[in-house]
């Protein structure tokens, strides 16, 4: 049943390496190294990994090639193993854990990247894991490794126990009373044994062999074993994670044994026996139609040499968080208790305590008495407990399973050494995993009276510590509060309580399957060092398909080898999906484990598994009772079958690669051989695939490897074997090879001269089964003998035998079978040969007047003679297997012969449904279709015969009467006839009739098989349950498993209806379509606003966006020609700069912005002289100007980092650079450049300019940039001296987040100097990067900053007031939200704190009471309506009187500096809480007289805190802010119409100046409340404002009187206010109307204008051009709260300025951007492209149209998103459909769009195909334009008629992705292939292209249907115009329309040359 090959010595591939390196000597013997060889059968692509294990090294081979060495020297310990396994990768790590099963190597297809092949290598304390991909880990064992298993996930170890001593205590000592003193000595584990070894009859028949040592004296008989087991840790343990922690290897409680041991033991999770040893660990693997099962099988073997028993395990991963115990007890929870001071397990009562435990002395300690070691314990108690404070583990939380598995490592790692202390941890009472051995009695609990007859560590329910020593485990106290939350309910009653492994997850669950005995005859004594696992081979053999029973159950077979026992155990389990009982009701569906027969096979040497494609077999080498050896191969479903070795062994590998030598010498080494004597096999080594194994030589110990050979080698045979073995039955089924074998080794030995014996054994085999229905001699041939012709063979030096001269001979080795000509005559270059000379038909004829019989007449008489021989009879004869033999009745015959014909049928059909199918792979269309041709015509089945005479080639000859004619004697029914193209046809076009329906037989064959027409019956059956719509076309398609690359392979003919409903689908598939029908439609574009980043670039392109930076083409030549006139501050990444460009393309808008907020060159400015100055007056007067224009350039940069915010990605390799500013300037009209006066602008005057540069610059670092961290930061520090530029970069990365990422101690670095902008700084960039966090480290680094916070007595603080109003400022953004009491009454005193009068420099000035108020706004932001535990506190009357009620006379100065505080406050804390009291509390008086004791700022701010918390009554009007303005000043309103000239109503006087700050107040309200929306509206109503405020400072003259120069300052405040407003509203729009005020502000140079003016300005420059055009300001309430303080409309005087707002909170409107830049981009290249957009708002019923790159409206608002582009395929995100696409927008808001594909319209697709530009910038362009094989369409007469949309889908490369195959399959390819079956006239063709026709008529009917339908629809839409018709046209339904896949007129085409054909 075999064929045997010789492959030659085999020795270790990295040997020559190792004795090159010296790590082995010359020869080396094998005991010098271990070598191992993995074959991972489940996974395919995986070559043979090969490990090669000296004492210190490790060398890994993969594919016999060297890869690696790992070398071990420096650990100084000896490798005790090394294997390979698969681990998670670290970011599927989480999922795979959370999953629950391990196998998860299933899906690889799916996510290849889930698991990782790694290399352990176990040293006695460590392990070192090297993933294969290059990265690694050590793990250090908390105990020494004896041994280890791979798993499918990860690997299980085993612990070597520390001593061997299994001396059963009962010899040493009769059993004594309890209450005697000597029992106090007995330890828990004697007790046990005594217990065990009570007398028993039990034991009789099978003594235990006891190894009782020489040297156990009775000196020793007192002596306890010394830690019998070892430690407390189970015997077992798993490592699934390199990551994680060591997981616990459990068991489920023995369930046979009642519930004795009291209460909750069922809960309480079990180890295995200590002594059960892990052997062989496999996945079973599970075949495909059983995919009803969730889980893969894994068995686990172990064996237990002290019950001398195998047991046979079900090995499942344990989910995280769900453990395998059904039922968690909720209200059983642990309270701390007082520690006793009686030992754990000590019982109290009458009787003498029994102590577990026995230490060397007599003398016990007493129980209320602790040791010393104990005390030192203790301590150790309370250093825990303060670790566990530090976690910040509270008593009542549970903890995550990872953070227990953590603290327990950190205590593992430290406490779990084999020390000798260990011995006093007491002995874990296990429960024996044998059902015959007894469970220990539970007699009580620690806490009960010692009372029964045993007393002892016992699992029991009631324990609260488990089983212990007199000594605590300094684990005690951190780990109590982890059992209220750990992984497993019953810890407290498992006995585990005091031990090392307390808080590790249970990993792994082992379910018992079955116990075999190992039956040993003698005891082995030197083997019991060694691990079982070297002991004995254990091999799992899945049985095939077709012996699963009757209840589906697949059979496996669990194979145990004993070498020195030569005995072999089958074990057979039967897997069947069920419900478990005991699953919980998530997951019913399980495997049933059940098991079935044991056999025993003694005199067995050796056996293992080998593996030949799907057929598994056991090769067994036996030995008779004489000694001889013998090798077979054999299984429980078929014949034993013995195994001949080659008649030479060779002793070199032909088939290595490596080269020893010169080529003579090779020639020589491969000629090499020995004769192989079965008497000298040793042994089987090293079985991997393809069936090969190494035999071992008994003398010389060397490998021969040879290869067994087990199934066809042509892929072909293998195919018609599989159809016949799923045809008959089983018992027959599975001869059949066995017959096929035979059937070769009859024709070797008969000697015939066959080109492809494979294939004629094959055929021989079919036509025997049809001549065993018995045939009429009288119709035989006359000469049924085949003649052999010998010939002179000349030898070639590949050994195959022909004779080269003779042409006939050559002929019939190139068309074996049934062909006319070799295969290769077929292909296009060799087309010419059967064109051009009708001689060429004949060819490839035998010659004339030679005796040539064909193929088929040949075959029939080997099968006569076949049949006539012993080997046929035991098949055909009268006691054949065979149904059809005639041993079985005439119905079986009959039927079984029908359906063999009709399964070879399918199998024929099903080759025409793929095309990529070649002869070689597959049974060639002429080879079956001759075979069947020839049994149609034996069984006279005239249309079946006719069908296949019209299949056969032209040239084909017609067969000899004499093969023809036979005549069988019982001719079963002729079944009606079946074509596959009939069959699709008819069930596409809907007209069932017979042939519609598969033959029956389909019903029983396999879906490996036949899978084609599977899937188009299972598509066919989904089409009749609904609607035929593309739509559900598509679905169907899916549903019965059509994939992308089916499609490809399908003919054209049966493609182009399934292509033309994926076409209609593809436009606007259906938003719930899955990813994987979205990829069957080609559109994986429409999900990937969710994978952003995740799209891999494959494209070249510059443009590729990275959140790495890089060097640009830009940067580079910038930085080499240009460094210090513009350095790359301003530079955006190159990504960015595109969407930049795209958004800005019109005009030069933002390159006007970037050049007046630039500080890096000098500014222009223009003075012409006047006639009368002199020359130094004309000098002077330039001095004079350009000191003014310094004060406006050093206001640029809090501007310009709103404009650069988040562009960058810095390169961590250099330096960030920070501008400085050249304040310089050029005068014209003389060019002349004029520099400033130093000492005016030294950087401690103008120190706060530097830091808003600072900021400037640290801004514009993305928030995504990777690598922002603490090295990166301290290398940017400055030297030794910390600068303002440094402390602005700080507070920048804070706002950012980028904070987060940096070492805390870095913060003590920059604090210690008490640089007070530094501290600013990183103390403000601190809390803002922990905002709303409550972080305790940053709350105490906050508080040592500011007095009010240290405890009372503290020493003052010598610090800055501005460090300490930043100090407050950061507790409000650390505690945003929190509403926490403590920090809301702090900040509440500071606001109103009176302080002594004498106090030069007063603490809380303005600006820090004005702190304190945002603080505690932010504390309590918008929580006015629900103050919670505040209401005591008074705080809303407490700030009301402060911000409005009249004061004390001694107290107002003071007090006038908190009002502006007490009004933010409010404003903060009522925001959009619409209480009307509140706001009319706080609103403005109603008396005019009482404006004149308000600071006009003040009624600013309490005009905008009452309309904030009214936010829902603002209105962007002018009758809003005319009814909000104070009766008295309504004249002074002018209204819109008129035009604006003062005349009327007289010029402005200090009375209007409540007017002119009510009025600004109102402005700010509306900005705040339509910020960042880009309303017009709300725009021109602010413009309008801004113009009469503008046009006031514009009418100042220089000899203006005190009251106008009051009208003025205050005019100008409003102004800033104002366009600050305005630019808030179109922030990011670079809106033109607005930048021309602002433009004109800018280059204001008066002296009356400030510093703080000028900031104001250019932060509404900055503002407006918010991130460049790519960010926006959002209307959340933290949004709202921090523009308000960055907007804070009181601005400084001069640069040092911060009486009232500190200038560093200028930057907070950080907070309130929101990225809502929506960029649509090609997928393919990833290059921004500009298309329109239609956007559906909530609560409006128009759609808004914008081109792209744009700034979306909030994405709260947005209902849906579409684009409309004729070039892309669309895409439509519904927000409301898929909340999470909301969030995926925050992270990237990109689109990734597809391009079309050139379609069929006939004008577009011309257009777009003759003028295809790229992207914005056209970089596609000069690809696109030329294309270089223009040239072939006019050469190639086929390609010549293509339209000009056909030639540009021919030559597109913009079309679809980076993950699109080139290959697909185009309306082109199917018009040239179905052209070309016209011109061939293939009947197969013509069948398809009727299919074909018929489907065209039928889409055309449903498509006036379908017009019929929408016409009546849209008439009903007519009748009822409301809502509902709208709803109905937004969701469009695909149907059939507009052309096809295949153009009308090919298919008009098509149907013409099919009717030409036919008239000729």
């Amino acid at each position: 049943m075999a064929s045997v090959t010789s492959l030659g010595l085999h020795q270790p591939t990295a040997l020559q390496y190792a004795i090159q390196e010296q790590l082995l000597p010359e020869n080396p013997p094998s005991s010098l190294y271990d070598w191992d060889i993995t074959v991972d059968h489940t996974i395919d692509d995986q070559g043979e990994d090969e490990l090669l294990v000296t004492e210190d090294t490790v060398i890994w081979s993969r594919g016999r090639i060297f890869r690696k060495c790992f070398g071990f020297k420096l650990e100084k310990e000896p490798i005790t193993q090394a294997l390979l396994t698969y681990f998670p990768n670290s970011e599927h790590a989480s999922d795979i854990q959370g999953n629950g099963t391990g196998n998860k190597r299933s899906q690889s297809h799916g996510n290849e990247s889930a698991f990782s092949k790694a290399l352990v290598v176990f040293l006695k304390t460590q392990a070192h894991v090297y993933f294969l991909n290059g990265t690694s880990h050590v793990v250090h064992m908390p105990f020494e490794v004896e041994s280890a298993c791979a798993a499918p996930q990860g690997v299980i170890i085993q612990r070597k126990q520390r001593t061997d001593n299994g001396l059963a205590a009962s010899l040493k000592f009769p059993r004594v009373p309890h209450n005697s003193f000597i029992s106090n000595q007995l330890s828990s584990a004697s007790i046990r044994s005594s217990q065990q070894s009570t007398f028993t009859t039990e034991t009789l028949g099978k003594p235990k062999a006891l190894p009782i040592r020489l040297s156990s004296n009775l000196d020793s008989l007192w002596d306890a074993p010394e830690d019998k087991n070892g430690s407390q840790w189970p015997r077992l343990v798993a490592l699934t994670d390199p990551l994680l922690e060591l997981g616990l290897v459990v068991t489920e409680p023995d369930r046979s044994i009642g519930r004795k041991t009291g209460r909750g033991l069922d809960k309480s999770p079990n180890f295995l026996d200590r002594a059960e040893e892990i052997v062989h660990i496999e996945e079973i693997p599970r075949r495909q139609n059983h995919k009803k099962y969730k889980e893969k099988l894994v068995l686990a073997v172990t064996v237990n040499r002290e019950t001398c028993m195998y047991t046979i395990w079900k090995l499942t991963y344990i989910p995280h968080g769900d453990s395998f115990i059904h039922g968690k007890n909720p209200t059983q929870k642990m309270t701390d208790r007082r520690r006793s001071s009686m030992q754990p397990g000590l019982p109290s009562g009458a009787t003498t305590p029994l102590h577990p435990n026995f230490r060397e002395s007599f003398g016990v300690p007493l129980p209320g008495k602790r040791s010393r070691k104990s005390e030192k314990l203790e301590q150790n108690d309370k250093t825990l407990q303060n670790l566990e404070s530090s976690l910040g583990i509270d008593k009542d939380s549970g903890v995550t399973r990872r953070t227990s598995r953590r603290v327990s490592s950190m205590l593992a790692r430290a406490d779990l050494s084999a020390s000798q202390e260990r011995t006093a941890f007491a002995e874990q009472s296990q429960i024996s995993s044998h059902p015959n051995a007894r469970r220990d009695t539970s007699y009580g609990s620690h806490r009960g009276r010692g009372s029964g007859a045993v007393s002892g560590s016992s699992f029991t329910g009631t324990f609260s510590h488990g089983v212990g020593t007199h000594l605590e485990a300094p684990v005690d106290s951190l780990l109590e509060e982890l059992r209220a939350g750990g992984d497993f309910e019953g810890f407290h009653s498992m006995g585990l309580d005091d031990h090392d492994f307390d808080g590790l997850a249970q990993e792994v669950l082992f379910t018992r399957i079955h116990t075999i005995p190992v039956d040993n005859s003698n005891v082995r004594y030197s083997l019991s060092k060694q691990p079982a696992r070297t002991q004995c081979k254990v091999f799992c053999l899945a049985g095939p398909e077709s012996v699963d029973d009757d209840h589906n159950r697949q059979q496996v077979l669990v194979g145990i080898q004993d070498p020195m026992e030569k005995r072999l155990q089958l074990l057979t389990l039967h897997l069947q999906s069920g419900k478990a009982q005991s699953t919980p009701s998530s997951d019913p569906v399980r495997t049933l484990v059940t098991f079935g027969q044991l056999r025993r096979a003694q005199n067995v040497i050796d056996s293992c598994k080998i593996v030949d494609g799907d057929i598994s077999m056991i090769l067994v080498l036996s030995e008779s009772a004489e000694g001889q050896r013998e090798l077979s191969i054999q299984a429980p479903w078929t014949q034993l079958t013995s195994i001949t070795l080659p008649p030479r062994l060779s002793l070199a590998n032909p088939r290595t690669l490596d080269h020893h030598g010169s080529l003579v010498k090779r020639e020589v080494g491969i000629r090499r051989a020995v004769t192989p004597i079965i008497g000298e096999i040793a042994g089987l080594r090293h079985p991997k695939s393809r069936g090969v194994v190494d035999i071992l030589d008994e003398e010389t110990r060397q490998h021969h490897q040879i290869r067994i050979q087990l199934q066809p080698s042509a892929p072909r045979v293998l195919k018609v074997l599989n159809v016949l073995r799923s045809t008959l039955p089983t018992s027959s089924g599975e001869r059949l090879i066995a017959t096929w074998w035979g059937i070769i080794a009859w024709l070797q030995r008969q000697g015939a001269d066959i080109a492809d014996i494979e294939w004629s054994a094959i055929v021989i085999q079919v036509l025997s089964i049809y001549l065993a229905l018995g045939f009429d001699n009288a119709t035989l041939p006359v000469d049924i003998t085949p003649q052999r012709r010998s010939r002179v063979f000349l030898r070639s030096s590949s050994g195959a035998r022909f004779d080269s001269g003779d042409w006939d001979a050559m002929i019939k080795y190139e068309t074996s079978g049934s062909s006319t000509h070799p295969p290769w005559v077929e292909n296009k270059g060799w087309q010419w040969m059967l064109e051009e000379e009708e001689s060429s038909l004949t060819m490839f004829q035998p010659s004339p007047g030679r005796d040539n019989m064909n193929f088929l007449s040949l075959h029939t008489k080997y099968a006569l003679t076949y049949l006539s021989s012993s080997d046929g009879d035991a098949a055909c004869g009268s006691d054949g297997y065979l149904p059809t033999s005639s041993s079985h009745d005439h119905i079986t015959r009959s039927r079984y012969a029908q359906d063999i014909f009709l399964a070879l049928h399918l199998l024929l059909e099903e080759q025409k449904l793929d095309t990529t199918s070649s002869d070689a792979s597959s049974p060639g269309s002429v080879d079956l279709r001759a075979v069947l041709l020839q049994v149609a015509r034996w069984l006279k089945w005239h249309e079946w015969a006719t069908s296949y005479e019209l299949g056969m080639p032209l040239d084909w000859q017609e067969q000899g009467p004499e093969s023809s004619a036979l005549s069988l004697s019982l001719t079963p029914t002729e079944p009606a006839h079946w074509n596959v193209f009939d069959w699709i046809r008819t069930s596409l076009s809907h007209e069932p009739n017979l042939s519609a329906f598969v033959p029956p037989i389909r019903s029983v064959m396999l879906y490996s098989v036949v899978p084609r027409t599977k899937m188009f019956e299972d598509l066919f059956q989904a089409l009749s349950l609904r609607s035929r719509t593309p739509t559900g076309f598509v679905e169907a398609m899916y549903q019965s498993g059509i994939t992308p690359i089916i499609l490809e392979s399908l003919p054209e003919y049966v493609l182009v209806p399934l292509q033309d409903a994926i076409a209609q689908c593809q436009p606007s598939p259906p938003a719930r379509w899955p990813k994987e029908l979205l990829h069957l439609v080609d559109r994986r574009d429409v999900g990937s606003v969710l994978a952003g980043s995740k799209i891999r670039v494959r494209s070249t392109n510059v443009l590729a966006p990275t959140h790495n930076a890089s060097w640009d083409f830009n940067s580079l030549c910038q930085n080499a020609m240009d460094y210090n006139d513009a350095p790359s501050d301003d530079v955006a990444e190159s990504d960015k700069q595109a969407v930049i460009r795209a958004i800005f393309k019109e005009d030069r808008r933002l390159d006007e912005t970037k050049i007046m907020l630039n500080t890096t060159k000098p500014r222009m400015m223009r003075l012409d002289p006047h006639p009368n100055w002199t020359e130094p007056h004309y000098l002077e007067l330039q001095k004079e100007m350009v000191t003014r224009l310094a004060n406006n350039t050093l206001s640029i940069p809090a501007g310009r980092g709103l404009m650069n915010y988040g562009l960058r990605f810095p390169l961590l390799t250099q330096k960030f650079h920070i501008n400085g500013f050249v304040l310089n300037c050029t005068v014209k009209p003389n060019n002349v450049t004029v520099g400033v006066d130093k000492s005016l602008f030294t950087e401690e005057k103008i120190a706060w300019a530097f830091f808003h540069s600072g900021v400037a610059g640290g801004l514009s670092i993305s928030r995504q940039a990777k690598g922002i961290d603490t090295s990166w930061v301290l290398y940017n520090k400055p030297g030794n001296d910390l600068s303002n530029r440094h402390a602005g970069f700080l507070l920048a990365l804070g706002l950012n987040g980028h904070l987060k990422g940096v070492a805390k101690w870095v913060a003590f670095k920059y604090l210690t100097p008490k640089h007070t902008m530094t501290s600013i700084g990183l103390l403000l960039g601190l809390a803002a990067s922990y905002i709303g966090t409550m972080d305790s480290l940053i709350t105490r680094l906050l508080s040592v900053h500011v007095t009010r916070m240290l405890p009372r007595g503290a020493a003052e603080l010598n610090l800055s007031p501005l460090t300490q109003t930043t100090g407050i400022m950061g507790i409000g953004l650390l505690y945003c939200n929190s509403q926490h009491r403590r920090m809301s009454e702090i900040m509440m005193s500071e606001i109103g704190h009176v302080e002594s009068e004498d106090e030069e420099e007063p603490l809380r000035t303005e600006c820090y009471r004005l702190a304190a108020g945002f603080s505690l706004g932010f504390i309590n932001l918008g929580k006015g309506t629900d103050l919670k535990g505040l209401h005591d506190m008074r705080i809303s009357e407490k700030l009301l009187t402060l911000a409005s009620a009249t004061k004390k006379a001694e107290h107002v100065h003071i007090l006038d500096r908190s009002t502006a505080a007490a009004v933010a406050a409010i404003a903060l804390i009522y925001m959009k809480s619409e209480d009307h009291i509140v706001a009319r509390k706080i609103d403005i008086p109603d008396a005019t007289l009482q404006f004149d004791y308000i600071r006009p700022d003040i009624l600013l701010l309490r005009t905008v805190a009452k309309h904030l918390i009214l936010w829902s009554e603002i209105e962007p009007t002018h009758e809003w802010i005319r009814r909000n303005i104070p009766l008295s000043y309504h004249s002074r309103l002018q209204p819109a119409s008129n035009s604006s000239d003062y005349s009327s109503r007289g010029p402005l006087n200090s009375t209007h100046l409540p007017f002119l700050a009510i009025l600004a107040g109102l402005c700010l309200s509306v900005a705040l409340r339509f910020a960042g929306s880009g309303n017009l509206k709300v725009r021109d109503l602010l413009l309008f404002y801004i113009h009469r405020y503008y046009s006031q400072c514009r009418m100042a003259s220089p000899k203006a009187s005190f009251d106008d120069r009051t009208v003025l300052v205050t005019a100008r405040m409003c102004l800033d206010a104002v366009s600050l407003s305005c630019a808030t509203v179109m922030a990011g729009t670079c809106d033109l109307e607005v930048l021309r005020y602002l433009r004109s502000l800018h280059s204001r140079n008066d002296p009356d204008t400030t510093y703080g003016s000028h900031m104001a300005t250019h932060m509404a420059m900055g503002a407006l051009s918010l991130g460049c055009g790519t960010q926006t300001f959002n209307t959340s309430n933290l949004a709202i709260a921090s523009l308000l303080v960055a907007f804070y409309p009181v601005f400084p005087d001069s640069v040092q300025d911060n009486k009232s707002h500190l200038q560093a909170f200028r930057h907070l409107w950080v907070l309130a951007t929101d990225p809502r830049c929506l960029v649509t981009k090609d997928v393919s290249t990833n290059v921004p492209v500009s298309l329109p957009i239609g956007i559906r708002l909530r609560g409006s019923p128009e759609e808004e149209a914008r081109m792209t790159p744009c700034l979306l409206p909030p994405i709260s608002d947005i209902l849906s998103i579409r684009t409309i582009s004729p070039e892309f395929w669309n895409i439509e995100v519904n927000l409301e459909a898929h909340p999470e696409y909301a969030e995926a927008f925050q992270h990237s808001q990109a689109l990734y769009l597809r391009r079309r594909p050139v379609g069929d319209s006939p004008f577009g697709t011309t257009m777009l195909s003759l003028g295809r530009q790229g992207g914005l910038g056209s970089p596609l362009s000069a690809d696109t334009a030329s294309q270089p094989l223009e040239w072939l369409f006019d050469r190639v007469s086929a390609l010549r008629k293509l339209t000009h949309a056909e030639r540009s889908i021919v030559l597109d490369r913009g079309v679809g992705g980076p993950d699109v195959s080139n290959s697909a399959v185009t309306a082109v390819d199917a018009r040239l292939v179905l052209e070309d079956v016209v011109k061939t006239g293939n009947r197969d063709g013509l069948l398809g292209l009727k299919g074909l026709f018929e489907w065209n008529q039928w889409r055309a009917r449903k498509m006036q249907e379908d017009e019929k339908e929408r016409g009546r629809e849209s008439g009903e839409e007519r009748e009822g115009m409301g809502m509902k018709g709208t709803e109905k046209g937004i969701v469009s339904v695909p149907r059939w329309s507009g052309e096809g896949w295949l153009r009308e007129s090919i298919v008009e085409t098509l149907k013409g040359g099919v009717w030409l054909a036919g008239r000729e």
